[in-house]
């Protein structure tokens, strides 16, 4: 079994529009998976106290993290995580295209799984070149498990969605919307596992939260069971 989540935290802001470390911190460690993929992740801002975000929930997880750059902004860096209870054998941390801001790929392989985490473009042509790098670098590539999480600002319905099941399938309840947390209308984060005729596996539990303070977005989690 492998228990998968990924949470856009909005750097630490909440729905109420304070920065609390606490509140998503608290989150964070109530979260019953192998992996946790973070988005809008800080690390030495002026808007979280120039604080390392990563660093303090790995901390407080007893977990090991991964942090990819998406881009230097005020003073520091600001991008997305992955924390797993083991460390990984390989990293890769991809740029894709960002027309507003640059975003990243951060690829993990562990020793029976690859996960990724990645956040996509606000603009429907970076999503659109982002899918083929993520092919390139994920499809045929790995004889496992691999998956994708991440906000893909992309609803189900969507064109992106629909090149992305070309590849990949849906692991996640893209029925249930994420965002915003207080008043949910669209679904725009999801768990993606790459389509391989070799990998037998099947969506034993799938979950949305329901917390409204701790960001902006609801996290997702998905628990896959190999056959």
């Amino acid at each position: 079994m492998i228990k998968l989540a990924s949470f856009n935290i909005r750097a630490g802001m909440g729905m109420d529009g304070i920065f609390n470390i606490e509140r998503v911190t608290k989150k964070i460690t109530s979260i019953p998976a192998d992996f946790i993929a973070l988005q809008e992740v800080d690390n030495g801002l002026s808007r979280s106290q120039r604080l390392d975000e990563a660093k303090i929930f790995a901390e407080a997880t007893n977990m090991h993290y991964e942090f990819a750059k998406a881009i230097d902004f005020d003073g520091g860096e600001y991008g997305v995580a992955l924390f797993s209870k083991v460390k990984p054998v390989a990293t890769k941390k991809i740029p894709l295209p960002g027309s507003e801001e640059k975003r990243v790929l951060l690829i993990c392989e562990f020793e029976n799984v690859v996960v990724c985490c990645t956040h996509f473009s606000l603009t429907e042509d970076d999503r659109i070149k982002s899918i083929e790098i993520l092919k390139s670098e994920l499809c045929g590539k790995y004889n496992k498990p691999t998956f994708v999480m991440g906000d893909l600002n992309s609803t189900p319905d969507s064109k992106v969605v629909e090149l992305l099941q070309q590849s990949f399938d849906v692991v996640s309840d893209a029925t249930t919307y994420t965002f915003p947390a207080n008043a949910p209308k669209i679904c725009i984060d999801y768990i993606l596992m790459v389509k391989n005729p070799s990998i037998k596996a099947d969506l034993a539990e799938k979950y949305v939260d329901n917390d409204v303070e701790a960001s902006d977005h609801l996290y997702i989690s998905s628990t896959i069971e190999e056959k």
